[in-house]
């Protein structure tokens, strides 16, 4: 794994540039899931659903107990939800996940 690419994959999920993203994830040497899927954290927090279509078949939603989603949830990204809601599990979320997340929001992270 390059580290210098894959910062590169991870910096530009958090600014929302999806070409890059969509360059970055297709070469051998990044891997999208690394670090936890930080890369699809940074996307999901920013609400950078582009960025979340793409990394979703290629990371794992359900790293640090759904993180993404909850992250996206918390902050009102909508299209960022409805993309990781069902790819995520939150059965394991602590009462103050739900508490940090909008009442209008948290049915459509509802296990």
């Amino acid at each position: 794994m390059n580290q210098d690419l894959q910062r590169m994959l991870e910096d530009a999920c958090w600014d929302g540039e999806a070409n890059l993203v969509a360059s970055l994830i297709a070469r051998s040497d990044v891997d999208p899931a690394a670090h936890h899927s930080t890369a699809l954290l940074h996307a999901a927090h920013r609400g950078h659903w582009r960025c979340v279509q793409m990394l979703i078949p290629v990371s794992n939603p359900k790293a640090r107990n759904s993180e993404a989603l909850w992250r996206a949830a918390k902050h009102r990204r909508m299209k960022t939800v409805r993309l990781l809601a069902p790819v995520s599990d939150t059965s394991r979320w602590d009462g103050w996940m739900w508490d940090d997340i909008p009442m209008a929001i948290r049915g459509m992270c509802s296990p």
